[in-house]
């Protein structure tokens, strides 16, 4: 069979699919119009589609789809989100190769890019049972307004490999390579009512195994939070789905801990951590961080207040909050110093409401008087930095921490 011939019949196959895609695009009132030169500003443009001509979008398996020729004839298909500059899209910005069982370069036999649908389709002969790694390099692919590809969704360049974007494929029975980062199954102790003065501090690993060569105590460290004084650790285990440790000496009562795991650790096949779990890996992914404390003895006094309830008074002029301690519920003393108007708010239709406040026999209660009367629906806001008389924040998400911006600020419609 003449190769001509073999490339008719895929292009013919790939002309199908276009106007497929032309017609979903110009039902597409957001895309940037390809003559439209500085459409689209500073916003990098991203890969949104990935297939293969045989399979569709969606598809990461080549088949063959001119039988009478040698090897496996099918196309990748790229589909953008923004217009790109043709003059970008070379051999030189898209590196495939093998990776099993080979690991040999793949060239492929025509690059071509099509702004009418925003599409870039490469065609190549492949191997069965043959798996592939497609890089889109860092930097190379750019749209008509300069911009970079930005796959790790940071509104950012950051170059390789931040910004490589890797793309698997395979044929027959070949296993693709592992490209996807690992996360966080879960991290423990995480309360405030820790009764073990020995506790386990470990992390659980999804989408693993890791490089349990890094699961050491350089990458995981826990200090007590007051002063950042270290706490010796030892290593129970350490595997591709868990890394358990200990401290080497009893931790202290009423005493909070912050543990700490570096963000820059990596599975076994190199993919960094994604701790956040937001689904893309950052040059400054941060590392997981999280607190726990030691349960109270008689001599200590550290388990934080929450709002027990926050009741409007008849006429809608005053709040009244009661508050206990955050595990127990217990009656707790508040420091009135904290009742402020940055720690406590009310917001009705008409923004936010001044307030007086007032307090009386009760400790672990204040009176908010309100200088105007509530229109519509009206919110309290508590912040996490009202404190009780032993200055322990307030306990938002009752978990017996306390003090954490966002996590224990509480709020409630009246």
């Amino acid at each position: 069979m003449e190769e001509g011939y073999t490339m008719k019949r895929i292009t013919a196959g790939i002309s199908i699919l276009l106007l497929l895609l032309l017609g979903c695009a110009q039902d597409n009132p957001f895309r940037a119009g390809s003559e439209v030169q500085w459409e689209g500003g500073n916003e990098h443009p991203h890969i949104d589609m990935v297939g293969t001509e045989s399979g569709g979008f969606g598809s990461s398996q080549f088949s063959d789809l001119d039988p009478e020729r040698n090897g496996i004839q099918d196309a990748v298909i790229l589909s953008f989100d923004k217009d790109i500059d043709p003059s970008t899209i070379t051999a030189a910005s898209l590196e495939m190769i093998e990776t099993d069982p080979g690991t040999g370069s793949v060239q492929f036999e025509s690059i071509s890019y099509h702004p009418e649908d925003g599409t870039a389709i490469l065609i190549g002969t492949f191997s069965d049972d043959t798996a592939y790694l497609l890089t889109v390099t860092a930097g190379s692919i750019l749209d008509i307004t300069g911009n970079e590809l930005d796959p790790n969704h940071n509104a950012l360049y950051d170059g390789a490999p931040w910004d490589d974007r890797l793309l698997t494929f395979y044929a027959g029975s070949a296993v693709m390579q592992d490209i996807t980062s690992p996360s966080i199954g879960g991290n423990f102790p995480n309360t405030g009512n820790v009764g073990n003065l020995t506790p386990q501090p470990r992390v659980l690993f999804d989408n693993g195994p890791m490089d349990v060569s890094q699961l050491n105590l350089n990458n995981f460290t826990m200090v007590r939070t007051s002063d950042s004084s270290s706490i010796a650790l030892e290593v129970l285990s350490a595997t591709g789905s868990e890394l358990v440790t200990r401290p080497v000496s009893d931790l202290s009562y009423g005493t909070r801990y912050t543990v700490r795991l570096s963000a820059q650790i990596t599975d076994d096949a190199g993919n960094y951590l994604d701790t956040n779990g937001d689904g893309y890996v950052w040059p400054d992914e941060p590392d997981l961080v999280w607190d726990f404390k030691i349960t109270d003895d008689a001599s200590t006094h550290t388990e934080p207040p929450a709002v027990d309830q926050a009741t409007l008074m008849p006429g809608n002029v005053c709040i009244y909050i009661e508050f206990e301690k955050s595990l127990s519920g217990d009656n707790v003393a508040m420091d009135a110093a904290t009742f402020i108007a940055a720690n406590i708010q009310v917001i009705d239709n008409n923004g936010s409401i001044p307030i007086v406040f007032e307090t009386g026999a009760d400790p672990g209660a204040v009176n908010c008087l309100l200088q105007r009367g509530t229109e519509g629906t009206a919110t309290l806001y508590v912040s996490c930095k009202v404190a009780d008389e032993y200055g322990n924040m307030l306990d938002g998400n009752h978990d017996g921490l306390g003090g954490t911006p966002g996590e224990d600020d509480w709020s409630g419609v009246l």
